[in-house]
């Protein structure tokens, strides 16, 4: 009885109908005819539940309590610990002069042209319309074309990338009546079965399988050969229970096969993002590096973090303390062409752009 009703519960969480399923599991996790395998269970879908991190640390712990010897339920509760305070009140950032198109069905993968290495997939992870892809479709493109189909397409901005994960976030004027059901990372097995989508109807079936490559456990690995892959990646990995498990990535595991960029990590760097924007808010979009450059807050045309011309920077004639403590201004020899003594990377100045001791050089 006990059993049959965790059951419901968890299907009313994939329904979208996490108030609803809460109650219940509120219920059930004080059941006595509920096994400690189900209690487990109960806990890990309890703090799925709830948007407050440390509730969901306080569930995991529980969960693990009843089940000691679970390490995906260990794995979980770790990179809950692990991950960065989030600030409280904290506003979505957005860039919108109208109101945002909302949808009514989120579809389970999208399309996204416009990036050098041909079309790929993509996949909503937020109810804003934010959309994770791969840094390997996006490349160097400021903007995208996100498809929803056939008839329906708009404009993407390329809001931040993450090469080393092959990862990249694509900012819509779409809001979502409700963002995809995320699978628990407690409850993921190694050898769990799923199907990768991809735009246009093509999908991939395939299975989890152990040695998902050197990115400090992030990602998952699969049986899918990178050959395989219907577009530049960004696929989504959906398992039986239509939970989304990651995103298919150009990165390489054992024995060859693409890995999967972990969905909870995949939060979490949005998450990050989000912060970013917030505390950042003149920061800008550096299209060399992915990162967000806060040089354009002080008026500054190069990255602090690469060097490379900002494309919505000017370069100020005057040298502002500001950009000086950015740049981190040392000792050197100064620029010829603007006299700043910022660094340099790559052999040219972090303030103007231009090649080291070679005035005018471009």
């Amino acid at each position: 009885m006990a059993q049959d009703e965790l059951r419901r519960a968890i299907q009313l969480m994939q329904d979208g109908k996490a108030e609803e399923a809460a109650g219940m599991l509120r219920r059930l996790v004080e059941a006595p005819a509920l096994d400690a395998k189900g209690r487990a269970a109960a806990y890990v879908w309890l703090a799925e539940a709830s948007e407050d991190r440390d509730y969901k640390r306080r569930c995991l712990e529980r969960a693990l309590a009843w089940e000691p010897d679970n390490l995906q339920i260990r794995q979980g509760l770790n990179q809950l610990r692990a991950a960065p305070a989030q600030p409280e009140h904290l506003p979505l950032m957005r860039s919108r002069t109208e109101k945002p198109i909302k949808l009514e069905q989120t579809p389970p993968v999208v399309g996204l042209d416009g990036g050098r290495n041909g079309l790929a997939s993509g996949v909503f992870i937020s109810r804003d319309g934010l959309l994770a892809t791969t840094s390997y479709a996006v490349g160097s493109a400021e903007e995208m074309t996100v498809r929803l189909d056939s008839e329906r397409e708009f404009a993407g901005r390329v809001a931040s990338r993450y090469p080393p994960f092959d990862l990249a976030f694509v900012a819509t004027d779409l809001e979502l009546a409700r963002k995809p059901t995320i699978a628990p990372p407690a409850m993921i097995a190694e050898d769990a079965a799923f199907v990768a989508l991809g735009y246009g109807g093509a999908s991939l079936r395939g299975l989890l399988v152990p040695g998902g490559g050197g990115t400090a456990g992030h990602c998952l690995g699969t049986n899918i050969l990178p050959a395989q892959m219907p577009d530049a990646g960004g696929n989504p990995l959906i398992d039986e229970r239509r939970q989304l498990l990651g995103i298919l990535t150009r990165n390489i595991g054992a024995a060859g096969h693409a890995c999967a960029l972990k969905m909870s990590h995949v939060l979490a760097l949005a998450e990050q993002y989000q912060r970013d924007r917030q505390l950042m808010p003149g920061a800008g979009y550096c299209r060399a590096c992915g990162g967000l450059a806060r040089a354009l807050i002080f008026g500054g045309g190069t990255c602090e973090t690469c060097g490379a011309r900002l494309t919505a920077g000017e370069t100020p004639d005057g040298q502002s303390e500001e950009l000086t403590r950015l740049y981190g201004e040392h000792a050197g020899p100064p620029c010829r062409h603007c006299g700043a003594r910022v660094g340099q990377y790559g052999g040219r100045c972090l303030r103007c752009g231009y090649a080291l001791g070679h005035k005018g050089a471009g």
